[in-house]
């Protein structure tokens, strides 16, 4: 089948230390090995060029609070890659002010552009897969006319009252075939903004498969180095609350307890502060960014995995630390509720709240240790139905037969 992938966001070779969520990678990656003809049109925001020369203070600043990394100087030209089989077009697009719309001109000149890159492929579409709102959601609708292919879109927790409005929502998504969103609590919140005759279907993140079958083998002897050993895994940034759980084990278990910390972000050095504030830097392990299977390693070896972020769409780190064998505290009301049951394979925590944190610590404690070993195994188990490619057989298969009513 050949499948067009429209999206803003998707690794590129130059973007340097930037921190670059691959979720949609993935999936182009396993439909590929699956045998599926791929190409996918990366429609990165591109600004003037003082937008790039703000100072690091004022732009970690931001970063921090919005969320997300602020783009890099050589996302402004155009590039083309090929990886695992996937042929990626990287198409920036013009926009004076981040989250702003793109102008008419702006979308059909970048229309034209994948047109002229179809025909040159000599590639005729007969899926477009789409993530993120803007701009795809003005781009989708026009390309799957033209092509006459099935087209879906995915939300990432950006179908705002603002977005609903800005880009006539109700309306425009009544010509998609299918509608996705990254979680069960995001997807009901969907169907009732977007008057929705049927709930969107889910887009979970998956594993690699080789470590799941890996791990499955090894169930029923999962390895543990220590109690109080925990782990967090994802960027440094305000809604992540990584602040939450330091003050969490601190309050807990005073010195006893190690953190290790992988990843990066804005808020890195107010963590560091906070842990010297609180006379525990010895404690608190900081790691930076590392490879995907040095982090598994560590999570094997780590008790306990913790992110209670606000709002998580999804969290494909919780799923890699359930298949590790971690016990794991989510948020509730967040990405994985419906995959994480509280008390039976990982529990759930109020977001950002570090007196909840410290409550479901003690009750994770109080639990004896055949049930601890039989809620790890139930997270292996949980784990192992989100493979790679199983959940990209899934994703299309959703795609292929959502209806709306």
């Amino acid at each position: 089948m050949k499948i067009l992938v429209l999206t803003s966001v998707y690794p590129e070779p130059d973007d340097g230390s930037e921190i670059v969520t691959p979720t949609v990678k993935y999936f182009c990656d396993k439909w590929a090995e699956q045998g599926h003809d791929i190409i996918v049109v990366h429609n990165n925001s591109c600004f003037p060029l003082p937008f790039y020369w703000i100072p690091e203070f004022v732009r970690k600043k931001m970063e921090s609070k919005l969320g997300h990394n602020f783009p890099v100087k050589s996302a402004r030209k155009t590039l083309i890659t090929r990886t695992n089989g996937v042929k990626i077009f990287r198409l920036p697009l013009k926009k004076a002010l981040p989250h702003g719309k793109f102008s008419k001109i702006r979308i059909n000149g970048q229309i034209k552009k994948i047109e002229n890159i179809l025909d040159r492929e000599k590639f005729i579409p007969e899926v477009i897969i789409s993530h993120w709102v803007n701009p795809q959601i003005d781009l989708i609708v026009k390309l799957g006319e033209k092509y006459n292919a099935k087209i879906s879109m995915v939300f990432h927790g950006d179908c705002s009252e603002k977005n609903i409005e800005k880009f006539n929502l109700i309306e425009n998504i009544k010509k998609l075939d299918a509608v996705g969103c990254r979680n069960e609590t995001y997807a009901n919140y969907v169907m009732k903004k977007l008057n929705l005759m049927k709930k969107p279907f889910i887009c979970y993140s998956g594993i690699p498969d080789d470590l799941a079958e890996q791990q499955m083998e090894n169930i029923n002897s999962l390895e543990l180095e220590d109690s109080l050993n925990f782990i967090y895994v994802g960027r440094l940034v305000k809604y992540k609350n990584v602040d939450v759980i330091i003050r969490a084990l601190h309050k807990k278990y005073q010195d006893k307890a190690i953190l290790h910390i992988v990843g990066e972000g804005a808020e890195e050095a107010k963590l560091k502060q906070l842990s010297k504030d609180l006379k525990i830097e010895k404690n608190i392990i900081f790691h930076g960014q590392l490879p995907r299977d040095e982090v598994y390693k560590m999570m094997k070896k780590s008790y306990c995995f913790i992110m209670v972020s606000d709002n998580e769409t999804f969290g494909m780190v919780y799923i890699e630390a359930m298949l590790a064998g971690c016990v794991t505290i989510a948020s509730k009301a967040g990405g994985v509720d419906g995959v994480i049951i509280d008390g039976k394979n990982g529990f759930l925590s109020k977001q950002g709240d570090t007196d909840e944190l410290v409550e479901t610590l003690n009750r994770i404690e109080k639990e004896s240790k055949q049930k601890v070993e039989e809620i790890r195994k139930q997270a292996v188990l949980t784990a192992y139905g989100y493979r790679d490619s199983e959940i990209a057989k899934k994703y299309l298969n959703d795609v292929l037969v959502w209806k709306n009513g």
